[in-house]
């Protein structure tokens, strides 16, 4: 399942490209059924600009979103509903041909620029979540690191230990040789002078 902000990006594309085609067809067409039409998208658009700023409030309180993230994408929401509301009334007066193939154009880069703005939410968001993952490798780096360093601290402890018992049993064993000495001699003595 994605997550809602891709879903939330998503949304707002297919939105942003139905008011674009609702732009591009009021100037084209004027007749009643044409009108109504347009009125009956206009409302669907509208619906799903509230459904979405409804999603974004959610997003928000759920901290899923900076605030500077989410006042992003509420710019863009009303953006789209001041498109909305201004393309209803634009409906209203006709419009000479040559302006309408200029707002058209207009119309075309404008919906260009909020795809590419949909792309480059998406890319932060796909950049934020590698500079997390490179943030927790990098963690796990600097504990493999630690652990190393206890690991070999370990090591050279019990190696010390080990030379101490060694030069311990090598002195135990001295010891025990000039007893045995010792005694020999003791033994040698008592049967010299015998």
């Amino acid at each position: 399942m994605s997550n809602p902000i891709t879903s939330w990006d998503n949304d707002y594309a297919r939105l942003a490209r139905a008011a674009s085609q609702l732009r591009t067809t009021s100037s084209n067409n004027s007749s009643f059924n044409s009108n109504q039409q347009r009125q009956g998208q206009a409302s669907s658009i509208q619906t799903g600009i509230n459904r979405l700023a409804s999603q974004l409030h959610a997003l928000e309180s759920n901290l899923s979103l900076s605030p500077a993230e989410a006042s992003r994408r509420r710019t863009l929401l009303e953006g789209l509903n001041g498109q909305l509301s201004t393309d209803g009334v634009a409906a209203g007066g006709g419009a000479g041909r040559g302006e309408s193939s200029t707002a058209a154009a207009l119309r075309q880069q404008d919906d260009m620029i909020d795809e590419l703005a949909v792309g480059v939410g998406r890319l932060k968001n796909q950049t934020n979540l590698i500079h997390q993952e490179a943030n927790s490798h990098v963690r796990l780096l600097d504990e493999m690191d630690a652990n190393v360093d206890l690991a070999n601290q370990g090591l050279e402890e019990e190696t010390r230990r080990a030379m101490r018992l060694r030069e311990e049993k090598s002195v135990w064993r001295l010891h025990l040789i000039i007893v045995g000495l010792s005694v020999l001699l003791f033994l040698l003595i008592l049967m010299g002078l015998s």
